[in-house]
């Protein structure tokens, strides 16, 4: 079990009162780990900052825990803490309640002096709605996607997809999920391999995309989705596909004069 604890640390990121975030790293103490060994630690829900141990019983007399050393169980008595009083002295108290702080030691964390940024970051544009933010009214539907998506030009696919939210939203959308097929996608935005990100945007995945995108309104020649354009001879279909509508119940695309929806027949 030690073995175990040994290896799990958490690594959080704190913002103090000047708005700067700065790493901490915790881990469990050796002290901790023989006092849920020998299940003399219990959780307190009214205050998670403290712990409680054990008081004694016929199973825990008097409240002990044990470790070996030296290849013999040795045994303490009651667990006690070092505290300070209202008077600031320190004295020694029993472990009920014990500071969590006890129970932790610091592990050194740290952060590059150059930062690496993943995700692209542009002031002038306005960024893809956050997941599960209903409430403020940040919606994730294929309107906002498109309004989004022409924020860029044809040849701004990398800096597009390296958004955190949108490729959240791509991954786990109900009309055409794309989680499997991101991987080279992926690749492409940690590697910033432009290259790649163009060579993904050809995908007949994405492909279908842009054809759902351009059947919500006109597609803007100066943005994308504008690259699946069939040249002169397509030009015709592309008009006439634009006006098909999506339902919003079921997604199905409806041909421009249907009022209701030739899938689920909810109204328009």
């Amino acid at each position: 079990m030690n073995e175990i604890y040994q290896k799990i640390n958490f690594r959080c990121a704190i913002g103090d009162a000047s708005e700067h975030a700065h790493m901490e790293g915790y881990q469990v103490s050796n002290q901790c780990m023989a006092l849920v060994k020998d299940n003399c630690l219990l959780p307190t829900l009214e205050a998670p900052e403290l712990a409680h141990v054990r008081e004694s019983s016929n199973e825990h007399p008097r409240g002990e825990f044990r470790w070996e050393k030296g290849g013999a169980e040795e045994r303490t008595g009651d667990c006690q803490c070092e505290v300070k009083d209202s008077y600031g002295n320190e004295v020694i108290q029993v472990a009920r309640p014990l500071p969590i702080e006890y129970l932790l030691v610091d592990v050194p964390v740290s952060t590059p002096n150059e930062p690496q940024f993943t995700f692209y970051a542009d002031a002038s544009k306005t960024p893809f709605p956050i997941e599960n933010r209903l409430l403020d009214g940040q919606v994730q539907d294929f309107s906002k996607l498109m309004s989004y998506l022409r924020q860029f030009n044809s040849d701004q696919f990398l800096e597009a997809m390296s958004d955190f939210h949108i490729l959240i939203y791509l991954a786990t959308m109900d009309l055409l999920p794309l989680m499997d097929d991101f991987g080279p996608l992926l690749e492409a935005i940690r590697n910033k391999d432009r290259e790649l990100a163009v060579k993904w945007s050809k995908s007949e995945r994405w492909a279908t995309v842009e054809q759902l995108l351009d059947s919500e309104g006109s597609p803007n020649p100066d943005s994308f989705p504008s690259q699946n354009s069939h040249g002169a001879s397509g030009a015709t279909n592309s008009s006439s596909d634009s006006s098909l509508w999506i339902c919003s119940y079921c997604t199905y695309l409806n041909q421009p004069h249907n009022t209701s929806c030739e899938m689920c027949s909810l109204p328009r």
